[in-house]
């Protein structure tokens, strides 16, 4: 491809062509050996060129073509036909690249590839089609990434406006629109709505797939966030033992599901990877490097690196937890037990001491290195995971004291 200054005088006046990313009047042109796209500055057509042009510029000639007049109603129905299979098509992959740029944290790369995926969904649907959601929220996202707040605000706007206009929206939808309100008002400082939006978050969340489904899960770290930047404490800790119940019990239950370990996308897995770092560091930094919930949290994101193939880091939580519950629980707690036999069956593989032929890149589940091998080991941890002892850093008032002692020992 070539970007080069476009030549305004070849156009007729009034016809200037217009930025494919801001709609403005565009300065230079990105010619292709299929297609010339126009941008407003070199900057854009990079970003476009690089976040999902270099994928789609080949189909883009074809589909952008003047339609052919002639031909017979049945010619023209098949045509009509095609364009819009090949439009979806590309839907789905402009919204692929731009959840793979999000869970990058690229956000720059993520706008084109929405941007492009709300053009089509135009065509094929119409404006506020509910189809049109959820790229309107990956717009959102990539522009709170960017603290463009504005704009994140607008493109929620969109979204909601379409989510009102249909009102048989599926829960999972209205889920992902409150969790965006929520992280929203988070970043603009406007906490009490912020935790009104990420309420409604988890309900959604819960009415789609359950209070205890990984999807759900999101919603109570972010409120967990936000009572941790308000310093409640016990509530932020509270919510974060949540968010490591469920993935615990998630990743203990995948060995007797198959399916549920493909069910998760590759940004699902990277976000549970990103909260459960988050909640380790909290508790480290809370209630220091060897308290049990501590341990707790590293031996849950062991079997998160282990599930997704990354044996060594797996190694390394899961033997640092092991000492920690030794220390704490001693070694013939049924809870020390369970982490020792994972990490005795981890170490009879060759692999984690003499690393994979590729270097150690974490395995994709379902293939060869990933979430069969995990399946093996996930044998040798049960489906709850007991605690042993009371994770607030705070003193309680005696009646709730007694309350928590209660609540523990029914849990262990």
């Amino acid at each position: 491809y070539e970007i080069r200054a476009l030549n305004a005088l070849a156009f007729p006046k009034g016809r200037q062509p217009r930025c494919e990313l801001t709609g403005l009047p565009a300065t230079v042109e990105c010619e292709t050996p299929h297609i010339t796209l126009y941008y407003a500055t070199r900057e854009h057509a990079e970003q476009a060129w690089h976040g999902i042009m270099n994928k789609i510029a080949p189909l883009l000639g074809p589909l952008r073509a003047s339609a052919v007049v002639v031909g017979s109603e049945e010619d023209r129905a098949k045509r009509d036909y095609t364009l819009n299979m090949s439009k979806r098509a590309l839907i789905d992959l402009c919204q692929q690249e731009a959840s793979k740029f999000l869970v990058a944290g690229r956000y720059e790369l993520a706008i084109p590839g929405a941007i492009q995926a709300i053009s089509f969904l135009k065509d094929i649907h119409g404006d506020g089609a509910m189809e049109m959601v959820p790229p309107y929220l990956q717009l959102a996202e990539a522009n709170l990434g960017l603290g463009r707040f504005q704009q994140a605000e607008e493109f929620l706007s969109l979204a909601n406006w379409s989510v009102l206009k249909n009102p048989d929206c599926s829960n999972a939808i209205r889920s992902q629109l409150h969790r965006n309100f929520g992280k929203l008002y988070s970043a603009k400082g406007k906490l009490d709505e912020a935790l009104q939006e990420l309420a409604k978050d988890i309900y959604c969340s819960s009415l789609e797939v359950g209070p205890e489904h990984v999807d759900t899960s999101a919603g109570y770290y972010h409120m967990a966030s936000i009572f941790y930047t308000q310093h409640r404490i016990e509530n932020a800790l509270a919510f974060y033992d949540k968010v490591v119940d469920i993935w615990y019990k998630f990743l203990a239950s995948v060995r007797n599901d198959t399916e549920l370990a493909e069910s998760l996308s590759e940004s699902q897995l990277q976000e549970g990877m990103d909260m459960l770092n988050f909640i380790l560091q909290t508790r480290m930094k809370l209630l220091g490097q060897g308290h049990i919930a501590t341990g707790e949290a590293k031996y849950t994101l062991g079997l998160l690196y282990l599930f997704m193939g990354d044996k060594k880091m797996a190694h390394d939580c899961i033997s640092t937890a092991c000492e920690i519950y030794t220390k704490h629980l001693g070694p013939e707690h049924p809870s020390t037990r369970d982490v020792l036999e994972v990490l005795k069956h981890l170490n009879k593989s060759a692999s984690v001491f003499a690393g994979r032929d590729d270097g150690g890149t974490p395995a994709v589940p379902g293939e060869s290195g990933g979430a069969d091998e995990f399946g093996d080991i996930g044998g040798h941890f049960p489906k709850e995971m007991p605690r042993a002892a009371t994770q607030s850093p705070i003193p309680m008032p005696p009646g709730e004291r007694a309350e928590r002692a209660e609540a523990e020992g029914r849990r262990t």
